[in-house]
């Protein structure tokens, strides 16, 4: 007998710089479309176990990172964890997180350092349009929000309906 694949959601996203919070509103759509997204905030390590708490075989990080792309692109990609060339490295590039900075980009970096929680990682991720300082989303936000919440249900369906 086959065991259903457990996906997890789980939503990045810094409400203080206007659209990197596109996470954070995508994954209230979600929930409004009937899946479950939690929403991570905080340092690296909080985030990290608070993914521990929910057991999973796959992740899906959705949220805001700055990659130089056009605004508001959005893009769709397997994670493999970044390798360091010494401890030294791996701690000075967790840094910014344990000074108080919440992003996608640092949560990637802790997985790369403790380890991931998943045996699959899938990130789902926008340009923010707008990442200055600011509440709210931008009309341009708004739309990178809903493009994340329809290529993550996406990739929920076809992680759910694929056998294991």
């Amino acid at each position: 007998m086959k065991r259903a694949v457990k996906v997890l959601i789980g939503a990045v996203g810094y409400m203080l710089k206007t659209d990197c919070a596109v996470g954070y509103e995508a994954a209230r759509r979600l929930r409004e479309r009937g899946l479950e997204a939690v929403e991570l905030s905080g340092d690296v390590f909080t985030m990290i176990d608070e993914l521990k708490k929910r057991p999973h075989d796959v992740l899906i990080l959705l949220g805001a990172r700055r990659a130089g792309r056009p605004p508001g692109a959005v893009e769709v990609y397997e994670f493999k964890p970044y390798r360091y060339r010494d401890e030294m490295e791996a701690a000075d590039a967790l840094r910014p997180s344990l000074e108080g900075r919440i992003s996608l980009e640092d949560l990637l970096i802790g997985l790369s350092v403790l380890g991931p929680t998943a045996g699959k990682i899938y990130v789902v991720e926008c340009e923010p349009p707008h990442p200055e300082p600011g509440l709210g989303l931008s009309p341009e936000g708004e739309r990178c929000a809903e493009e994340l919440a329809r290529r993550v249900e996406e990739l929920y369906t076809q992680l759910t309906s694929s056998p294991t």
